[in-house]
């Protein structure tokens, strides 16, 4: 990612106006295999069709926002609530 650590503090979810962290590898890793799957949606239902290479969090963890090319897209319509990934997650392995 290149977003430096004095750049980060400035960024913040444009949903909670929260700061935002880096994802754990873990969340992208679910996050990505579930875009492989096609069973990935962002917060307007849409699916999620380009992979993850990084994604930061708001500090709430309700909101995931994708890092591509190293550019951060901080459009609340393209965010990808983790409820929602988490609850895809479950119904995919049952």
């Amino acid at each position: 990612m290149n977003i430096t650590a004095d750049i980060l503090p400035l960024l913040q979810c444009p949903i909670t106006r929260q700061g935002l962290l880096r994802a754990e590898p873990e969340v992208l890793d679910r996050a990505n295999g579930m875009i492989d799957d096609r069973k990935l949606t962002n917060r307007l239902g849409e699916t999620v069709e380009e992979f993850l290479e990084d994604g930061l969090i708001d500090r709430e963890g309700k909101w995931l926002y994708a890092v591509r090319d190293g550019i951060v897209c901080l459009l609340a319509d393209e965010a990808i609530p983790l409820d929602r990934l988490e609850r895809q997650q479950n119904e995919a392995t049952t």
